[in-house]
């Protein structure tokens, strides 16, 4: 779609390799944010990366692969061409979600992990989460600050979303993606 350029890796090895470059777009303002649209249904198509654009021609895409693999790429996709996604016509669409309509024009002061809970064992689910039996956080998002607005892309399993805050039982973590800090998620069943 439009050159893209995927490069999916387990989220703390991607942001090891891409922490220098995504800390040097603090102080850019974000132009617009963009998703792929799917025409016919006239509706956001979540499988298809997201993208930043800042000031300066700088584009930056994100894209989430299954729960932990993160592709970060840079400057690959033409937001001016329509494209075809799954037989169907799909064009980049800016300011959709509401959120990056919100975040549109704003300065990125802070970047953060998102990590959600997993369990072991047997666990009743039926009700509230038992987070007194949390056996570890895995990595789930980024969290990207613009001074009082935020941005959470987010994991949704095969899909990227988008909200203005982290959704619930989601813990804000690993504040600049400190090095030290970005190299576990703290889940023995994911590679880092």
């Amino acid at each position: 779609m439009s050159g893209w350029n995927a490069d999916y890796a387990p989220a703390p090895e991607q942001l090891r390799r891409q922490r220098s470059r995504l800390l040097a777009l603090v102080g850019q303002r974000l132009r617009a944010g963009w998703v792929g649209w799917e025409l016919a249904r006239d509706r956001w198509q979540p499988v298809i990366p997201v993208v930043l654009e800042f000031d300066g021609g700088v584009q930056l895409e994100l894209a989430w692969d299954v729960a932990d693999r993160l592709s970060v790429s840079w400057n690959t996709i033409d937001l001016g061409t329509a494209f075809t996604f799954v037989g169907r016509p799909h064009e980049w669409r800016s300011s959709h979600p509401h959120s990056f309509a919100a975040a549109a024009g704003r300065v990125l002061t802070g970047w953060a992990v998102t990590e959600n809970p997993y369990f072991t064992g047997d666990v009743d689910f039926t009700g509230e989460l038992p987070m007194d039996l949390v056996a570890g956080w895995t990595m789930a998002g980024l969290w990207i600050e613009f001074g009082d607005v935020g941005l959470h892309v987010y994991s949704g399993a095969d899909t990227t979303y988008v909200s203005d805050a982290p959704q619930e039982h989601y813990r804000v973590t690993h504040r600049q993606l400190q090095e030290k800090d970005a190299q576990a998620s703290g889940d023995p069943t994911i590679s880092s």
